[in-house]
């Protein structure tokens, strides 16, 4: 029987499932047919491979050519495979066969491997130099290319292998239930692969976020460290040193649990100690509790994240930093505040921020963003939580509040 990817799984079940694969990953993907042809549309995908694809002749078709040549390569060893496209960036590809037919490949990627390929760049800029576009453009799009680390990439590599397992199934499912003429089984049998696969990417998203600890900060924080160490007698470098271990120690736990609010609120000051010690008398922080938190429950690594962003858009306006954060009830819940002085948020980017949209973590100190923090406030506790409300005026600082139940959570 002669059968197409595109004929026994629907187009907009593939890009749903596309979507949650980029959204839990952060990777560009896409969905190709045998041939390379991309049946979705583009997920994540970087500005540089865009502007590439951009160029009909030499880029897209190069694309087309480097997704069948990755499909096929992982289609006969039958497993993701993780290799190079003809730019020269890290793809990975795991291939789609039902009934022992290749048809086609999930596909993601677009990144260099930190500690390995910051030599590659001048290699994929020779690679791409002919394409009939802006050289310069080019160039820039390709200092905004990540550099992730290698275990990431792997894993990702096992998650795309199972994405693809889900698509077959529903292929599988499709001559089932044809043969059957049960349209309304294979309907059911669909949607609670769908959902499956959506709780698997939640939680793989979750998992993902905790390896996200940007090393730039680390090194940073190091040398501040060999810095105060020379300069003085030691009691601020000891201060600072243990900040950092608490740091790593409260970064590596689980980051599917619950903790309570005093832990974050203490990880979040060793995160101020250290960064008020690297500069001085820039950052002001003031904190006010009208209760009692200890008993109540917070996923890890809300608050740190929101205040990092404080700082960064404080010294952006005027290279000082005020931040307070206050934290009282209201009702049912428990409402933490956190203000700043930075330069605002103009309106367009407000109502994008907690969109679907990708958004680049700048060097953050954990990469988790305002949009990871609202998704996996509400994925433990509901839609009614999270991140409740950002007010903001261009120069006149920022405002987020953040809202948790008082008593209960878990799972949604």
């Amino acid at each position: 029987m002669i059968f197409k990817l595109k004929n026994i799984v629907d187009l907009n079940t593939l890009q749903e499932i596309q979507d949650l694969f980029a959204d839990a990953t952060g990777l560009g993907v896409v969905i190709s047919d045998e041939n390379g042809a991309p049946l979705t549309k583009p997920s994540n995908f970087t500005n540089f491979c865009s502007y590439i694809r951009s160029a009909s002749v030499e880029g897209l078709r190069g694309c087309i050519l480097s997704d069948e040549r990755l499909g096929k390569m992982a289609a006969q060893q039958g497993k993701t495979i993780i290799h190079r496209c003809h730019s020269g960036l890290v793809d990975l590809a795991a291939p789609i066969i039902l009934d022992e037919k290749y048809l086609g490949a999930i596909l993601c990627g677009q990144v260099l491997i930190q500690g390995q390929d910051e030599e590659r760049l001048d290699q994929v800029r020779q690679n791409t130099k002919n394409f009939q576009i802006d050289q310069n453009i080019l160039d820039h799009y390709l200092d905004q290319i990540e550099f992730a680390n290698q275990k990431r990439v792997e894993a990702a590599a096992d998650m795309l292998l199972l994405v693809a397992n889900y698509i077959v199934k529903m292929g599988a499912n499709y001559f089932t239930q044809e043969e059957l003429n049960q349209k309304n089984q294979k309907l059911m049998e669909e949607l609670q692969l769908r959902a499956q696969l959506e709780k698997t990417l939640q939680e793989t998203q979750l998992k993902v976020l905790q390896s996200q600890v940007n090393p730039h900060f680390l090194f940073n924080t190091l040398n501040t460290i060999s810095r105060l160490a020379y300069l003085e007698g030691a009691e601020q470098t000891q201060e600072v040193t243990y900040a950092l271990s608490k740091i790593l120690r409260y970064s590596l736990r689980n980051i599917d649990q619950l903790v309570s609010l005093t832990e974050e609120l203490e990880h979040a000051r060793n995160y101020l100690n250290i960064q008020q010690s690297r500069f001085r008398n820039k950052i002001q922080y003031e904190q006010s509790l009208l209760f009692n938190v200890d008993a109540i429950k917070i996923p890890i690594l809300c608050v740190q994240p929101i205040i990092e962003n404080a700082i960064l858009h404080g010294f952006e306006s005027q290279g000082k930093v005020a931040i307070k954060l206050c934290c009282f009830s209201m009702n049912d819940n428990v409402v933490i505040e956190i203000c700043d002085n930075g330069v605002g948020i103009s309106q367009e980017k407000l109502s994008s921020i907690l969109s679907d949209e990708k958004t680049k973590s700048n060097g953050h100190t954990t990469g988790i963003g305002i949009k990871n923090v609202h998704k996996r406030i509400q994925h433990y506790f509901g839609e009614g939580y999270g991140i409740t409300a950002i007010e903001s005026r261009k120069g006149a600082g920022t405002k987020v509040q953040i809202t948790i139940p008082k008593v209960g959570g878990g799972l949604a």
